[in-house]
């Protein structure tokens, strides 16, 4: 079942996350899920059975589009249509606020799945810049 994240949530998705290799950053800050949680604005959705969560989406309605910045699912719940039906949820919502693209930042292995989705590459060149973190 889908439905809204809340902070409550935030031990077993970072559970989740930490059981995808690679996926958890361990510079992000303590409070990095609870942050990006609440700037959703409800586009933060789990996918829970059981009182497991299996499902993890988080995206952000930027006005101009939408960002999706995470999507993971369990290892053992893959191939369900659990992301998909997450995506697809996200892509509704957005639409239905007007926004036309939403955007995302994939790992390369997970390509076909987000083609799959009819997801294709923009017409932009995606840059990043790493930002310093100030230490105490």
């Amino acid at each position: 079942m889908i439905r809204q994240a809340t902070r409550g949530d935030i031990p077993r998705i970072k559970g989740l996350m930490q059981s995808e290799p690679g996926l958890w950053q361990d510079s992000w800050c303590d409070d990095v899920l609870d942050v990006a949680i609440e700037s959703a604005a409800g586009l933060g959705l789990v996918w829970e059975e059981a009182g497991r969560i299996l499902g993890f989406v988080c995206a952000h309605d930027l006005g101009f589009r939408g960002y999706l910045s995470e999507l993971v699912v369990a290892g053992s719940a893959r191939s369900r249509g659990i992301g998909k039906s997450l995506v697809r949820h996200v892509e509704q919502e957005l639409a239905s606020r007007g926004r036309g693209v939403l955007i995302a930042d994939v790992w390369q292995d997970a390509q076909r799945f987000y083609r799959s989705l009819g997801w294709s590459e923009p017409e932009v060149v995606l840059l990043r810049k790493k930002l310093e973190q100030e230490t105490d």
